[in-house]
């Protein structure tokens, strides 16, 4: 159970209480056999794990982090070298984190020049002129 300080996770005390609980049962003279022992340490922890583990969880949080996994996110507002020109009715292309994309823009974009990436849909970069 000590080592639950070294290997949080709130699963290896209750497999250590379990292993207590049959050492008890044991000295009372409850259980017999080393099977006996095994099959009812297996079965208190299963039942400790699923049942009190929830409960505990409830009191003591563990450290969570959620990121940011949105990857439009991360697109919108980069700048981006137009490889081949964009215009309003026709698609160009684009290099944006050492690869090209397709993109597309309500104005023309010339070859060369830079733009911002307003959206993305699909495969596509919806992008402005800066």
């Amino acid at each position: 159970m000590l080592l639950e300080f070294i290997v949080p996770g709130g699963i290896v005390v209750f497999l250590g209480l379990a292993a207590a609980g049959v050492g008890v049962a044991i000295y009372f003279g409850l259980l017999h056999s080393v099977v006996q022992a095994l099959i009812a340490w297996f079965i208190i922890s299963l039942f400790l794990i699923l049942f009190l583990r929830a409960f505990f969880m409830k009191f003591f949080e563990g450290d969570q982090s959620v990121a940011n996994v949105d990857e439009d996110d991360d697109l919108i507002g980069s700048i981006v070298y137009v490889t081949i020109s964009v215009f309003p009715y026709k698609d160009g292309r684009v290099k944006f984190r050492e690869t090209t994309w397709t993109a597309r823009s309500e104005e023309e974009i010339l070859e060369g020049s830079k733009a911002l990436i307003k959206k993305r849909e699909g495969n596509v970069l919806i992008i402005k002129s800066i």
